[in-house]
């Protein structure tokens, strides 16, 4: 999926959004996501909020939700400039 943005770890609690234009918003949880993927607990369509975020020992971004860790390409992020 095409994304109008690039997302980059802030930290546990935050995350950044780097538009096309170079502007930069900071997230910080709780915020919305949309999942755009199934997976064993979430359906596609559905919103849950991420908790925290992680990197893994490749340095992929990770949402955590109440139902478990995901990777963030799983989700599309509910943000406007």
């Amino acid at each position: 999926m095409k994304r109008g943005y690039k997302v980059q770890y802030g930290s546990t609690n935050s995350i950044l959004l780097v538009n096309s234009l170079g502007r930069i918003k900071q997230l910080y949880t709780p915020f919305r996501v949309k999942v755009e993927e199934d997976t064993e607990s979430l359906k596609k369509g559905t919103y849950v909020y991420v908790e925290e975020v992680a990197s893994d020992p490749q340095d992929r971004l990770i949402f955590l939700t109440n139902t478990g860790a995901y990777l963030h390409s799983s989700f599309r992020i509910v943000a406007s400039f």
